[in-house]
Order: C-alpha cells, then sequence, then structure tokens
C-alpha cells in the first residue's frame, strides 16, 4: 500500500489533530489581540475632539473593528503557529464565527473562536473527504437552528 488509497493513514490522523489544536489556539489569542486593540484606541482617544457630530462611540466602534481586525490577523497568526495552508482556515473562520456571535449575542469571545478556527480547519483540511466536510457543516447548522431556537 502507497498510502495513496488509504483514506486516513495515521500520519494525516495526527496532522489533522495537530491542525485543529493549533487552529484552536489561534482562537483562543485572537479576542486578546482584539481586547489589546480595545486598550490601544482607549488610551489614544481624545475626547475634545468631539465635533458638530458627536464623538465616534468607542466601545461599538472600536468593538466591530477589532472584531474585523482580528479575523484579517488571523491568516498571519495561523501561519506562524504552522498550520498549513493557513489562508482557507483564515477565509473560512468569519463564516463559522459571525453565527455565533450572532446567535449568542457576543460579538467576541474565546469561546467562539476555539470553536469557529478548528471547525474552519477541519472543513478546510486537505485530506478530509467532501461526506465529512458536509457533515461538520450539517453538524454545524444543526447546532445553529439549536442556538436560535434556544434565544428565541
Amino acid at each position: 500500500m502507497d498510502g495513496r488509497n488509504a483514506s486516513v493513514s495515521p500520519a494525516t490522523g495526527g496532522r489533522l489533530a495537530e491542525r485543529l489544536v493549533v487552529a484552536g489556539l489561534a482562537g483562543i489569542i485572537l479576542p486578546f489581540v482584539q481586547f489589546g486593540w480595545l486598550v490601544l484606541v482607549a488610551a489614544l482617544s481624545d475626547d475634545s475632539r468631539c465635533g458638530h457630530f458627536g464623538c465616534v462611540g468607542l466601545p461599538a466602534d472600536a468593538w466591530t473593528i477589532g472584531n474585523w481586525a482580528a479575523v484579517a490577523l488571523a491568516w498571519p497568526l495561523l501561519h506562524l503557529l504552522g498550520v498549513r495552508p493557513a489562508w482557507p482556515v483564515a477565509v473560512l473562520a468569519p463564516f463559522f464565527l459571525v453565527p455565533i456571535w450572532e446567535l449568542t449575542d457576543v460579538p467576541v469571545s474565546v469561546v467562539a473562536g476555539s470553536f469557529a478556527y478548528p471547525l474552519a480547519a477541519l472543513v478546510s483540511a486537505p485530506d478530509l473527504s467532501w461526506r465529512g466536510r458536509g457533515l461538520v457543516l450539517a453538524l454545524f447548522l444543526l447546532v445553529c437552528a439549536f442556538l436560535a431556537l434556544a434565544v428565541g
């Protein structure tokens, strides 16, 4: 057996597990990057510059910008942590993050990132079959439906 016919070899399974753990680590780190962004914006904000249109609300605007800045920084962080290829995980993660943010009314959290990035890493895993990808997406949609019904 040359390895090309095997669906999942032990080495592939180990790499997949490592990929999921490292992606989860990135999902845990990114909210702290966002918190650092908020601290920086708060430290650099100047309340004396409020003009005719009022001040830009620091918590809401900085929080939203921080969410998307953290998403943009996901690719370099994933790449630095050793997820290869990193860009599919970074591109797919917002499709998991945004429903979690919307359904839980928490704009960002370590919990959301710790689920979204490993799910994105699993769905984008090069060795995963299309059936496996579909199963992961179906389970995620089922959880989203449950959250939507539970929240109201």
